[in-house]
């Protein structure tokens, strides 16, 4: 079923840099955000929250979120990939849907020693690899205007924290079907090599 793993995007040297981004993986340890697949197979992603970092904790000052209690966010995917359906870490409810994502758990998810939390799995049925890849987008409605949000189980003030797609951007993809930047990097090596 998986024929090339391949890391694309963000290293994740440059991952541990972000802070308060979202991302979709293969894997649980958030390190394949990019894969060649055969077509028409279901997988499961893993959404995960890099490094959250409340900059208004109790209204003045900054701090290390240990634990995650809810979080909203849109999962777009490429023309022909549908999300089958969300599976939550813990008891949760989701008030938006497979696609609209607006949880609150039951408890609170913790910020593991790496300095992420996983918030959820994903399944998803894909034709095979698609160019256009998975978008993150935010909730709608959203509680924070043009942003994703996460809510800091430990902040009894103003909870909520903006979170933007580890990919740096709404409009770039965060998770592809197919290994396109692999292929590329390879292809402007050799063009590169013809120069040396």
């Amino acid at each position: 079923m998986c024929g090339l793993l391949a890391l694309a995007g963000l290293p994740v040297a440059c991952r541990a840099d972000l802070t308060n981004a979202l991302g979709l993986y293969y894997d649980a340890e958030a390190t394949v955000n990019e894969i060649s697949i055969g077509a028409n197979s279901q997988h499961v992603l893993y959404l995960v929250l890099h490094n959250p970092v409340n900059g208004e904790f109790d209204g003045s000052s900054t701090r290390e979120v240990r634990q995650v209690a809810g979080f909203e966010c849109g999962i777009r995917p490429p023309t022909g990939d549908f999300v089958l359906g969300v599976d939550f870490p813990l008891t949760a409810v989701n008030v938006g849907s497979t696609s609209n994502l607006i949880v609150g758990f039951a408890g609170a998810v913790p910020v593991g020693s790496s300095r992420a939390a996983t918030l959820a799995t994903v399944r998803v049925l894909s034709f095979g690899d698609n160019r256009d890849g998975y978008l993150l987008a935010t909730a709608s409605p959203p509680s924070i205007p043009g942003m994703m949000a996460y809510v800091d189980a430990e902040d009894t003030g103003d909870d909520l924290v903006g979170m933007l797609p580890a990919s740096g951007d709404f409009g770039r993809p965060v998770f592809w079907f197919g290994n396109w930047h692999v292929r590329e990097s390879a292809q402007w090596g050799a063009v590169k090599s013809l120069y040396r």
